[in-house]
């Protein structure tokens, strides 16, 4: 799903009632008329961890701000961590911040600080910690940032988690979308893709309903599974595709994420000409 931000309009007025800029400022963004804001780079970050036998188990990431211009002075701004979240993570308990600043150097457009994750604090059920910038430069787009923490070992295997719609996509294969996944009625365990593949336009391969199927490794209760892996039969989806006969789709490896609901499958894709090669997909909701 692709998610289109209209700021242009925004933009166009705080320029209007903003008239003058601070001395030293380089507004070299958006062909040197652009607006100064800070934003997160990223509007999420998932910290999933999984705790070591020996000494406790800490899991680090660099969050980082941007701003649209550059300053011949050090920017710094203030970071505050929310509540907003059900349940929330506790600053001190589940995570820290290296600084509950960021600076943004002179002459540069990013700063930085560190998150690191406790996980020995951490439950079965997920977390998350929202953090925003305190700055009159920041805008509303991009002014939070959420971290979803959890523990791999923590998580059980949840059988809903395994079906309904996905969104997919394969850099490899150069396609993506959404279907639906199923799973047999008297096997958690054998699931069923549906619509594979979901392009009908003209002269692309229409799905001819046949389900392609995937059967799981069962899980160990107990065993500290983080991923159980799969595999499939081949399975043709369309009779005639692009001039060639009989389009297949093969899941000879995979994986799925316990914790995190994430099928990683590698097709090997064919016709009845011949075989393109294996093509890697995730499915994520």
């Amino acid at each position: 799903m692709k998610k289109y931000f209209s700021i242009i309009a925004a933009i166009f007025t705080l320029v209007v009632i903003t008239s003058c800029t601070d001395e030293g400022m380089e507004f070299d963004a958006f062909e040197g008329k652009g607006l100064a804001f800070v934003h997160f780079v990223k509007g999420s970050e998932t910290m999933s961890v999984e705790l070591e036998e020996v000494e406790t188990a800490l899991h680090s990431a660099e969050i980082f701000i941007a701003s649209t211009v550059k300053s011949d002075a050090a920017r710094t701004y203030t970071l505050t961590v929310t509540s907003s979240s059900t349940p929330a993570a506790v600053e001190g308990t589940h995570f820290t911040l290296s600084s509950k600043t960021i600076t943004i150097p002179a002459g540069q457009h990013s700063g930085s600080v560190m998150i690191t994750v406790i996980s020995e604090n951490l439950q079965k059920d997920p977390v998350t910690a929202v953090l925003s910038i305190n700055s009159d430069e920041a805008i509303s787009w991009g002014k939070s940032l959420s971290v979803p923490m959890n523990r791999y070992d923590l998580c059980d295997f949840n059988p809903s988690m395994l079906v309904g719609k996905f969104d997919y996509a394969s850099e490899d294969w150069a396609e993506w979308g959404s279907l639906t996944l199923e799973a047999d009625p008297d096997d958690p365990y054998k699931i069923y893709i549906l619509g594979i593949p979901t392009e009908l336009d003209e002269g692309e391969p229409e799905w001819n309903g046949n389900k392609i199927e995937l059967t799981i490794q069962p899980w160990v209760e107990g065993a500290g599974m983080t991923e159980l892996s799969l595999s499939g039969p081949k399975t043709i989806v369309s009779d005639e595709t692009w001039g060639y006969d009989d389009l297949a789709f093969e899941a000879v490896s995979g994986s799925y994420s316990i914790c995190q609901g994430t099928y990683t499958i590698n097709f090997r894709i064919s016709v009845a000409q011949g075989s393109w090669g294996v093509f890697e997909f995730i499915f994520s909701k």
